[in-house]
């Protein structure tokens, strides 16, 4: 019973020191802390360069579009890339990340259009088989998934038709 008592005054102690508005001081260090990372560090897989002789860059981080499955890509799009007019045999899923992107469905190009950006966060579905095409003003990196193996076919501006 004694020991019970000791404790519980003990832990009342506690719970009062903790209401005081004391603050104690930390003993001075000579060497400054570095504050932590707000977030972690990026973690992506090891890939060969796959910049493009147009300036736009992949980095696939699960599979590649040729391949059977699941595919997820990382592309980072310079200022001044235009996407000529094409299609896709199966469906894309794209998320912005940085940047912005105008991006419009036809077979036609044409970057005067009134057309609004896409920015950071925006998500696209992109249709197999539906013409499209994409400008950018500004650098832009998006993740694209979709399932593979898929090809890309260009609408020649001259026949209107698709080739791969």
């Amino acid at each position: 019973m004694k020991k019970l008592l000791i404790f519980t005054l003990a832990l009342l102690q506690v719970a009062w020191l903790g209401c005081q508005d004391t603050k104690i001081e930390a003993p001075p260090s000579t060497v400054s802390p570095t504050p932590p990372s707000p977030v972690s560090d990026m973690i992506l897989p090891n890939a060969k360069d796959t910049t493009l002789p147009s300036g736009r860059h992949n980095l696939y981080l699960v599979k590649g579009r040729d391949q059977k499955g699941i595919f997820v890509e990382r592309s980072d799009f310079p200022a001044g890339y235009i996407g000529m007019p094409h299609v896709h045999d199966n469906d894309l899923y794209v998320t912005i990340l940085k940047g912005s992107v105008f991006f419009y469905f036809g077979n036609i190009l044409d970057t005067t259009l009134a057309a609004k950006p896409y920015g950071p966060g925006s998500f696209l579905v992109i249709p197999a088989d539906k013409p499209h095409y994409e400008w950018f003003k500004e650098s832009c990196t998006m993740q694209i998934e979709g399932m593979g193996p898929q090809s890309t076919y260009y609408i020649s501006q001259e026949k209107k038709e698709p080739t791969k």
